[in-house]
């Protein structure tokens, strides 16, 4: 586990397991995106350790609650190893929630044909809801376009975006060609978020970027002009 900010962990991101982030308080603290999972690790070519690494970090940060960004494996995986074992509340997106809640493995794992069960979600939200943990103030943000139902959260006063597979460093954004994904929400989505003050972004995958300049970062405007370029000058 590494800290970003002070009440903001980041774990695993190895591999096909996407960032894990931990928002932490006194009180319940909240983990953003749950990784591959166990089973699936295996059933991808890997080593069962993130199952592991994930329960730990549960257990030792006080976690009560699991955001979900969107309801692909690499995001949800975890979660639904250990729902069953663990006393834990699942937050979504109400369009990701009727695909986890189905256990609709043609959706959260369109790769390997894998069976997958069903999740149990605890709450949905929309957008301008607002997730208070601690000192963080998120505002979910709606933004389709990786798939239909993907959230973005954003920190206002303190300037953080987490972004799940929307948008990542380096002018890269998640790809649209997997079921309910479409290139020019995608677009319309990276546009929205360009016009932030982002001074960290945590992405799905690929490391987390902090501004050190004192200036907003410029990578989301990269990203929204890549996409229009790649995707369709929308």
């Amino acid at each position: 586990m590494k800290q970003i900010f002070k009440g903001i962990t980041w774990l695993l991101g190895q591999g096909l397991d996407c960032n894990v982030f931990i928002i932490e308080s006194e009180g319940k603290s909240l983990m953003i995106d749950s990784g591959l999972g166990g089973r699936m690790t295996i059933s991808f070519g890997g080593q069962n350790k993130s199952i592991d690494i994930l329960e730990k970090a549960i257990t030792s940060k006080n976690i009560s609650q699991i955001f979900l960004t969107h309801g692909h494996i690499d995001h949800v995986g975890g979660i639904m190893d250990l729902q069953s074992k663990l006393d834990l509340e699942v937050i979504t997106s109400k369009i990701e929630a009727q695909h986890l809640k189905k256990g609709d493995s043609s959706y959260i794992e369109p790769f390997m044909g894998s069976k997958c069960s069903p999740i149990d979600i605890s709450q949905e939200v929309f957008e301008g809801d607002v997730l208070q943990i601690g000192n963080f103030s998120f505002e979910v943000y709606h933004t389709p376009g990786h798939t239909y139902g993907s959230i973005s959260l954003w920190e206002r006063k303190k300037h953080i975006l987490i972004s799940g597979d929307t948008v990542f460093p380096q002018g890269s954004f998640g790809r649209t060609d997997l079921l309910t994904g479409n290139s020019k929400d995608l677009v319309e989505s990276l546009k929205r978020l360009s016009k932030l003050e982002i001074y960290a972004l945590l992405p799905g995958h690929m490391p987390p970027v902090v501004s050190t300049s004192g200036s907003p970062l410029n990578s989301i405007n990269e990203s929204f002009q890549n996409a229009r370029m790649m995707l369709g000058n929308y």
